[in-house]
């Protein structure tokens, strides 16, 4: 039975840690023994300990060298078969220790279009790339990004999607007769995720529409940033933040449009959600994005950075029920096809039995 290392920065709520969350609780236990090691604390510590192995490394610095040394001795305690990294910090630091600990399989993920990244980024990931049997990515326009940034090491690419548990998703119609039309976000509060752009278009609204409001859950660096711009555009009465959510289903269920401003994405997992939800959606064709939202069916794609565009397209939700209920309808099919949890357990499965078996060759 292969034993899986799976190493993460952190174990704070997002969208990666919630997929690598849910591959654990499912994975059949019968064909693989998994553990985790993060490089730091976070709010889903209790739930990664309930359901497997976990060591809290405790980073304390970018270049934490006693760190990396515990990271290496916990590797060549525990033997595993296989180490699967994700995103930058790890997938350095990690693999590094993992070929230091000469782990026969060495897996990596890229998870979004990392454009703030520089020519050393993508010079380490080439060179460790040459140690690496396997690169996942979530979705094929990280695929073809990565095609172009890693050259002779892009061969080693695959796309396994991210999967949601669609089935316990709430879909009941809410008919609720509220007054307001809700628009609802949530996300890290960082500069790419462009949520000032998303306020500028419900400041757009509310000169057009008086029954608006704006909800925006999540936690980060441009909280007080965010706040104040609200403030600046005369909103701040119906703009809530509602800061860091474990659980956002009933937040989704109770609005009328679910809104992604960002200005670039992996495969965002808020509007797989939504959609499973039966709520149309506005997002910017950005990354992955556009693998999930088809402009005109299931809900509206516009340019990043422009709010205007997207007012415009949250109006026209706003505005025409039909259309609500057709892009939510279509979502919702959309993602029962393509986004089951068990296939992406089961395209991993078979990606750590492929490369198991052929390092016993």
């Amino acid at each position: 039975m292969p034993k899986i290392c799976y190493i993460i920065g952190t174990l704070e709520v997002g969208g990666t840690e919630k997929q690598l969350y849910l591959l654990l609780k499912y994975m059949d236990r019968s064909k693989f023994f998994p553990l985790v090691i993060s490089l730091r604390d976070g709010r889903m510590k209790n739930e990664f300990q309930q359901i497997s192995t976990l060591y809290v490394l405790n980073k304390r610095s970018k270049f934490d060298i006693r760190n990396f040394f515990h990271l290496i001795k916990v590797i060549k305690e525990e033997r595993p078969d296989i180490v699967q990294t994700f995103l930058f910090t790890s997938n350095t630091w990690g693999r590094l220790a993992a070929i230091l600990a000469r782990v026969p399989v060495v897996i990596a993920s890229e998870r979004s279009m990392d454009i703030w990244k520089k020519k050393f980024h993508f010079l380490i990931d080439i060179v460790l790339g040459f140690f690496t049997d396997a690169i996942v990515c979530n979705s094929f326009v990280v695929k073809e990004y990565y095609k172009k940034k890693l050259g002779p090491i892009s061969r080693k690419l695959t796309v396994i999607r991210n999967g949601i548990e669609w089935q316990n998703f709430c879909i009941e119609s809410q008919t609720h007769t509220k007054k307001e039309k809700i628009i609802f976000t949530a996300s890290r509060l960082a500069p790419e995720k462009g949520i000032e752009y998303l306020i500028q278009a419900v400041r757009i609204l509310s000169e057009k529409m008086k029954n608006v409001k704006l909800v925006i859950a999540g936690e980060g660096p441009l909280r007080k940033q965010l706040e104040n711009f609200t403030g600046q555009q005369g909103i701040k009465e119906i703009v809530k933040f509602l800061g860091y959510q474990e659980n956002v289903s009933k937040y989704i269920s109770q609005a009328d449009v679910v809104v992604l401003p960002s200005l670039w994405e992996g495969l965002p997992n808020i509007l797989i959600e939504a959609m499973a939800m039966k709520k149309p959606v506005v997002a910017t064709a950005v990354g992955g994005t556009k693998e999930i939202v088809k402009d005109g069916e299931n809900g509206f794609l516009v340019e990043p950075k422009n709010a205007m565009a997207l007012a415009e397209k949250i109006k026209r939700i706003l505005d025409d029920e039909k259309i609500a209920i057709n892009f939510g309808e279509n979502g919702y099919r959309f993602v029962r096809e393509n986004f089951d949890l068990f296939l992406m357990i089961s395209s991993y499965e078979k990606l750590y039995q492929k490369l198991f078996c052929r390092q016993k060759l």
